[in-house]
């Protein structure tokens, strides 16, 4: 199960509310995590954030699609987390964006709180 062959899975996903799941990319090559939450730095309104995620070939990766999906849940949370995280006014597990480096990778790095 590849790219589109995984729509089927995606198509019967449920989670949190805000989220939702979707098949996307060059031949269905990409799983993309859409999660609206309140936005970290202003959490009086909500912000859409788009998690993408690179399909593997299942008989290669070793897991079945559903523990990946989950996989890659888990992540998607990791990041959330360091975001939201905070000791008085700081967050010091503030994880990379864009062209920072693996927005996934628990980094210790410490950003201010914003006003």
């Amino acid at each position: 199960m590849r790219g589109r062959a995984l729509a089927g899975l995606v198509a019967r996903l449920r989670y949190k509310p805000g989220w939702s799941f979707k098949v996307g990319g060059p031949l269905g090559s990409m799983l993309c995590v859409y999660a609206t939450t309140p936005d970290a730095q202003h959490p009086e309104r909500d912000r859409t954030t788009q998690h993408q995620f690179v399909v593997p070939d299942f008989e290669l990766d070793g897991r079945t699609p559903v523990r990946w999906v989950f996989d890659c849940l888990l992540l998607c949370e990791l990041h959330e987390a360091g975001e939201f995280f905070q000791v008085a006014d700081e967050r010091p597990f503030y994880p990379h964006h864009q062209d920072e480096g693996d927005p996934y990778a628990l980094v210790e790095r410490s950003e201010p709180t914003w006003p």
